[in-house]
């Protein structure tokens, strides 16, 4: 009887599921690959890269306990991202890097935790470093209101090092240690007929697989054949579970509970954050009942929050500089706040809905973003000649252009710029905003000239005789007169001589006489500041 009561319990129990947050370059990727070297060459567990969102692994292989890391990426505009892994995990893991401290994105995943019910434990890496200060590192969480222990509070803190590999083994610990003292999060009970639920953590258009999204399985589980239920576009869609993939591209049967991997061959490519529900039945009514929020309908005992994830679409890769773009069509009248049309194409929804985010936050006075076209995918030529007609270009992230594509782009002369990196994308558009909002015409100055004699000729015409300090006066340029900073005169450069020799351009350290178009007052001393005018 006990035998059956272990086993039994054993079966119920789920896989934790642990989130990552941190600020960039803190060393949350070297932690998971030392967490994967460490036990996925003895165990049969999942991998990491950069890519991956889920993977599972065995702490102690002669123990069936596993632990499901779900990998948020580091960079500040995938904070949506994080918030969602947040809203799924039992843990959080706080990554701070021991010579860094917090950081701005250390203190969002910092609201992040404080928003969430997932139990925190801070990771403070780097600690084979020489000449760090961890209480000081301690001092600077509390006074952001995470209390360690130790320092008034009770939230657990590991020191690691994720290149050595020193404290990894404490963390797994710490880990279980949590979950078995505090318990797992409560997800509630599927109401019948419904087998699983799970969420999306990332969605891609692959050309060998089709829609690929990775997802966490939160209850129940998946298998290969199982009805899948989600809503796309305010409708909702049941099909078939056509094959699961680990992440190392294996097929595999079953996604239990707390695991997780991608689902293929799904009609849409769901955005991130959608709940997705394992069926016993096509049957929409189920997901009716579901979203009715009825009393009849006893979809979950205990309520959680469930974050809406709003669909996103495309844009990407160059040929003409940015300054040529803006050049090519000077024919629009000149408005208040200048717009820039943009089209976006990425390989994902995650980093497609962070660029829609990251380009919303760029603020420039007299430009403005406006994003005519978004989806996942490479640049077509459909993109192409849309862009045309829109005089818009096309934002690529980790997308490629269609051969075809790529020379009717020539053609047309139409921007797209590639990126693989977020900030380098935003950063250049920051700067084509920045010379967008130029204005049309701007003043620049070729040189000056001190005033040091005034003479008036027979015809009563005005020399002015000055000697060039910088630069060069040309005859036919504008000019300024000044005198303590003050313009006395705007004018033009009617002629330049030296003696009675008429001259077009007279240079730095030379003594000449400047006759104006415009009458002046001037006086020995006063400025002559000569410019052009640059479109």
């Amino acid at each position: 009887m006990g035998k059956t009561k272990k086993k039994s319990t054993k079966k119920d129990k789920r896989v934790p599921i642990v989130a990552i947050l941190g600020h960039v370059d803190h060393g949350k990727t070297t932690i998971l690959d030392k967490i994967r070297e460490a036990n996925v060459q003895e165990c049969e567990a999942g991998g990491i890269t950069q890519k991956i969102s889920v993977f599972t692994v065995t702490p102690d292989c002669k123990k069936d306990e596993r632990i499901t890391f779900v990998d948020t990426p580091g960079h500040e505009a995938f904070d949506l991202m994080r918030l969602r892994g947040g809203s799924i995990a039992d843990i959080v893991l706080l990554i701070v890097a021991a010579n860094d401290g917090i950081k701005p994105q250390t203190k969002e995943s910092i609201e992040i935790i404080k928003n969430s019910t997932t139990k925190p434990i801070v990771v403070i890496n780097k600690c084979d470093l020489p000449g760090i200060d961890i209480e000081k590192i301690k001092r600077d969480l509390a006074t952001e209101g995470i209390a360690v222990e130790g320092m008034g509070g009770d939230i657990p803190v590991v020191e690691v090092s994720g290149k050595t590999g020193k404290g990894i083994p404490d963390l797994l610990d710490m880990i279980n240690l949590v979950i078995e003292v505090e318990g797992l999060q409560k997800r509630g009970k599927l109401i019948d007929k419904v087998l699983a639920k799970g969420f999306v953590l990332e969605s891609i258009k692959e050309k060998s697989r089709g829609n690929v999204s990775t997802v966490v399985v939160t209850q129940g589980s998946i298998k290969k054949g199982n009805f899948i239920g989600y809503e796309f576009n305010r409708e909702i869609v049941i099909e078939k579970v056509k094959g699961l993939i680990s992440e190392e591209g294996e097929n595999i049967e079953e996604f239990e509970t707390g695991c997780g991997g991608k689902i293929i061959g799904l009609s849409n490519i769901l955005p991130l954050g959608s709940e997705i529900y394992i069926l016993e039945e096509n049957n929409k009514k189920i997901l009716h009942c579901i979203q009715s929020d009825e009393e009849s309908c006893e979809a979950i005992v205990e309520e959680e929050e469930i974050v809406e994830a709003k669909p996103l679409e495309e844009g990407e890769e160059p040929e003409i500089s940015f300054e040529d773009f803006f050049q090519m069509d000077s024919s629009e009248p000149e408005e208040e706040v200048k717009t820039l049309a943009v089209m976006i194409k990425s390989g994902s929804e995650g980093s497609l809905e962070a660029l829609q985010k990251s380009l919303a936050k760029i603020k420039i006075e007299g430009a403005e973003i406006n994003i005519i076209d978004q989806g996942i995918g490479d640049v077509t030529i459909k993109d192409i000649e849309k862009a045309h007609v829109t005089k818009a270009i096309i934002l690529g992230f980790e997308v490629e252009m269609e051969r075809n594509a790529k020379e009717l782009a020539k053609k047309y002369k139409v921007l797209v710029r590639s990126y693989d990196i977020i900030y380098k994308l935003t950063d250049e558009i920051t700067e084509a905003l920045n010379l967008l909002s130029m204005p049309e015409e701007t003043e620049e100055e070729i040189g000056k000239a001190v005033i040091k004699a005034i003479f008036t000729l027979s015809n009563g015409q005005i020399v002015l005789g000055n000697r060039v300090t910088e630069g060069m006066l040309k005859k036919s340029c504008k000019c300024y007169i000044v005198r303590d900073d003050e313009i006395l005169a705007e004018g033009r450069i009617k002629s330049l001589k030296i003696n009675k020799n008429d001259l077009t351009q007279v240079d730095k350290g030379t003594d000449c006489g400047v006759i104006l178009d415009v009458s002046v007052d001037a006086q020995e001393g006063d400025e002559i500041y000569c410019y052009k005018v640059v479109k």
